[in-house]
């Protein structure tokens, strides 16, 4: 036996990729992992939190975003004015400012021209009664002064306002009465 009967020979005019080995019988004989890398559809899918948490980096990243999330939304619930708000579809808006050494609250009902349409009862057909109470708290949260006022809501904007005279309230304080509905808002002064 000669030496050139061991090597495998091919045509050197060929240009054909030559390999000792057959690809796609590899593959076949190969695990299921294996198998699925070599697919060109494969999509391999991970969840979120383990796509998340993958490195150290990416969980340093993860957990920095859910503690200000976290932060955020805890400063929003404590900290935030409820000096807005909604009774039958009027858009509510409750500000306080110090000017001359007395606190002026304002609010103010937008405009909201279907208001007349959704009332049912007739005689209400020219407006409701809306009456609102402005209480002026100190920083312990007892009463200095209130203030009750009344008005008649047509759908169009109704501004109310009152005013305490020492400097010294710190939150302000609307009970908006709407037919049988109370929509309670405060602010803190400014």
């Amino acid at each position: 036996m000669s030496d050139d009967d061991l090597f495998e020979k091919r045509d050197s005019s060929s240009r054909d990729v030559f390999t000792r080995y057959n690809r796609e019988d590899r593959i076949k004989n190969a695990s299921e992992k294996v198998r699925q890398l070599h697919d060109p559809d494969f999509v391999k899918r991970r969840s979120f939190i383990k796509s998340v948490t993958e490195n150290r980096g990416l969980r340093s990243v993860f957990f920095v975003i859910v503690v200000l999330v976290s932060i955020n939304i805890a400063f929003f619930v404590t900290r935030s004015d409820k000096n807005r708000g909604r009774i039958y579809g009027i858009k509510t808006e409750l500000k306080s400012l110090i000017y001359q050494d007395r606190v002026l609250a304002n609010l103010r009902l937008s405009e909201n021209p279907k208001f007349l349409e959704n009332l049912k009862e007739s005689e209400e057909k020219d407006g409701a009664l809306v009456r609102v109470n402005f209480i002026f708290l100190d920083d312990d949260g007892n009463k200095l002064s209130s203030s009750l006022q009344s008005g008649i809501y047509t759908g169009g904007e109704l501004r109310f306002s009152a005013q305490h005279g020492s400097g010294n309230a710190k939150k302000v304080q609307a009970e908006i009465y709407i037919k049988e509905k109370l929509l309670v808002l405060s602010a803190k002064v400014k």
